[in-house]
């Protein structure tokens, strides 16, 4: 790609992460609208907390607050001493504690330590004894604190608008407590999007994933085959960014075979806490033995999040736009470059299958004008196993096709697909 292009893909990425974030400072904070509820929406308004204002607060203060609220739960738990009928280990928890958190999953295991946070259906506990451990919210049955936590919920009835609590917390199977002084709020887990300690972290928004794939042969036939993929994704309450990278090349005794790349990025807004706007859509591709030069897109969308839970993402799409292609070479008397308007439409389904196997796939296709080729797909189907921590063994199909390529000069036409079978070693993060 030329250095203009390049430019051009990476100010359009930078600014978009900045959009994203930019719009993530405005926090909407709970009101009396949020709840049919009068006492619930006294205690919320009388909870909620700005982002700075959880920094500003003084530790003093909210010290002695946890210490009458623990006061006044060791009290009613004097006075609610008697077991209930069944088995005692169903009721057995901590006594009041000031120094721990507690946290049991739901084998009926108990953990004391440290709470960090919960983000993206995955909570982080720290144990003296088994150091940092990463948990399903789902594996978590209970969870105690000993001081207060912010927790950032959405609305009722599946709206995505969000409001800030902070209290004491207390979570048992699919309720949620928060308790300030004399209030207290009681929240569904559903509605929880993440908890911690103090302001939401910018890391905690990131994941992504970095793999290269790459496959030597030597003696009568002598190749190289090498296979870089790349994923960055933002994703909050509201917002979705995503921007993907895929390359390949291979040689045979110093001859080019395959040489493309691909670059794409989009920004989802959520209307709902499943349907989304895409507000735009971008991709550069490139594929000379494709016959493609250059090819440049961009467009509008809007999709929904069929399920979104801690084993499964599964999202479906559509939209419009326009693209622009420049041919490597054509025909005698036909242009170097086309553009069409497109109509497209794709899904992504992220699935863990079990503890140590993964499954991705995505497949996105366009109708387009028949010089831009007509139809157009990509796919990627991938099945990802543990290999050590964050390390990965990923097996790729990945497969192409142009349903009427671009004749070349020479009147050769490209074929209409391409497959990759790739096994690459992946680093999630």
């Amino acid at each position: 790609m030329e250095k203009g292009n390049w430019l051009q893909v990476a100010l359009a990425c930078l600014a978009a992460g900045t959009l994203a974030r930019a719009e993530e400072q405005v926090v909407v904070l709970g009101s009396p609208q949020a709840t049919n509820d009068p006492a619930v929406a006294e205690a919320v308004v009388a909870m909620s907390v700005s982002t700075n204002l959880v920094q500003e607060q003084a530790e003093a203060a909210e010290a002695q607050e946890v210490a009458e609220i623990v006061r006044k739960s060791e009290e009613k738990a004097r006075k609610e001493a008697a077991p209930p009928p069944g088995d005692p280990w169903d009721a057995f928890a901590p006594p009041i504690d000031t120094e721990y958190d507690w946290l049991q999953l739901t084998s009926g295991e108990w953990l004391k330590g440290d709470f960090k946070v919960m983000y993206d259906y995955e909570l982080e506990f720290d144990s003296d004894e088994l150091d940092l451990q990463k948990f399903d919210f789902d594996d978590v049955r209970q969870l105690r604190t000993r001081a207060m936590k912010t927790v950032f919920a959405e609305g009722e009835g599946g709206r995505r608008d969000t409001y800030v609590l902070r209290g004491l917390l207390t979570i048992k199977d699919d309720q949620v407590l928060l308790t300030r002084s004399e209030h207290q709020v009681e929240l569904p887990r559903s509605r929880v999007i993440s908890i911690a300690g103090g302001r939401e972290r910018e890391r905690d928004y990131w994941s992504g994933m970095a793999s290269i794939g790459i496959n030597m042969r030597g003696g009568n036939t002598e190749t190289l085959d090498t296979t870089v993929q790349g994923r960055l994704e933002r994703r909050t309450a509201r917002t979705r960014l995503y921007a993907g990278y895929l390359a390949n090349y291979s040689a045979s005794k110093e001859e080019e075979t395959s040489n493309n790349h691909r670059v794409n990025s989009h920004l989802d807004r959520f209307l709902t806490s499943r349907f989304y706007a895409q507000i735009y859509a971008a991709e550069y591709y490139r594929d000379p033995f494709a016959n493609i030069r250059n090819q440049y897109s961009a467009g509008t969308g809007c999709g929904y999040d069929f399920i979104h839970n801690v084993r499964t993402d599964w999202t479906v799409g559509t939209g419009i736009g326009y693209q622009m292609i420049e041919y490597d070479s054509v025909e005698a008397g036909r242009d170097n470059d086309n553009s069409s308007p497109f109509l497209a439409a794709g899904t992504r389904l992220d699935h863990e299958v079990n503890n140590g196997l993964d499954l991705l796939y995505e497949y996105s296709l366009r109708w387009l004008n028949r010089d831009n080729g007509l139809y157009t797909h990509h796919m990627i189907g991938t099945l990802s196993f543990d290999l050590l921590s964050d390390l990965d063994l990923d097996i790729s199909l990945i497969w192409d096709r142009i349903e009427e390529p671009q004749p070349r000069s020479d009147g050769t036409v490209p074929k209409k697909d391409d497959y990759q079978l790739v096994f690459g070693l992946t680093y999630d993060f």
